[in-house]
């Protein structure tokens, strides 16, 4: 069986030349949580917005069940569902409802069954009490979470986070573990946070001035602290 996500030479230029990914490859199967770790500029987000679609190759290639993706990126957008670092990014509707809702709603699911089906994932994530607020007057750790339900109700075959953790109290952290472990999907997860990466992955990949310096289980990089401190961790 081919795997859910496969990256195969990717490397990508800046518009000035500056190259923010060299000669990646990864595997990601069905099931599988990966975890992206690497110093700022190390080429995470930029990896993560190839896997969703946004940025087609230069170099190198992504299949998705085997299929390569090429210049028609549609195939990627339609598995990949990516929650941006900034939930503010993500987040622009008046209330949460209709945030939650509007991925099907621009997909000409009828408001009705759309709001329905927002409503089933915001009980999912324990946050329908929030529904009816607007999203800019929320908590980071709450944007997170109603970013995270505009995602899966759109049912990708995997979820894509860009520091998911970033700007989270311990309670808001310990929540959106918590939610992560128990949603069976596939994912990647871009993190500075090797605690959680340790927590979610069985897999972790570091990413050192773009290109892919080293692979294995976030415990036994947690381990090797000269390794970490050399790679800018």
């Amino acid at each position: 069986m081919p795997p859910l996500l496969e990256v195969r030479g990717l490397s990508y230029d800046y518009p000035d030349g500056t190259p923010a990914l060299r000669d990646v490859s990864l595997r990601l199967m069905d099931g599988d949580k990966m975890a992206l770790i690497g110093a700022n500029g190390s080429g995470k987000s930029t990896l993560l917005m190839h896997l969703a679609g946004c940025f087609a190759a230069q170099r190198g290639e992504i299949a998705l069940r085997g299929e390569t993706a090429g210049q028609n990126l549609q195939a990627l957008k339609d598995a990949a569902g990516l929650v941006f670092q900034e939930p503010d990014d993500q987040l622009f509707m008046p209330s949460v409802l209709e945030d939650v809702a509007f991925g099907l709603t621009a997909r000409n699911v009828k408001t009705e069954e759309a709001h329905a089906r927002a409503r089933s994932y915001l009980e999912q994530l324990h946050i329908q009490h929030l529904a009816d607020r607007p999203p800019h007057r929320l908590s980071s750790g709450e944007k997170r979470a109603v970013a995270l339900a505009g995602i899966l109700v759109m049912d990708p075959e995997v979820i894509l986070l860009d520091e998911p953790s970033s700007a989270l109290d311990p309670r808001a952290r310990r929540n959106l573990i918590d939610t992560l472990n128990g949603l069976g999907k596939s994912m990647i997860i871009a993190t500075h946070d090797l605690e959680m990466a340790s927590m979610l992955c069985m897999r972790a990949v570091l990413l050192h001035k773009g290109r892919a310096a080293w692979e294995g289980s976030p415990m036994a990089l947690l381990s090797d602290n000269a390794f970490l401190s050399d790679h800018g961790l």
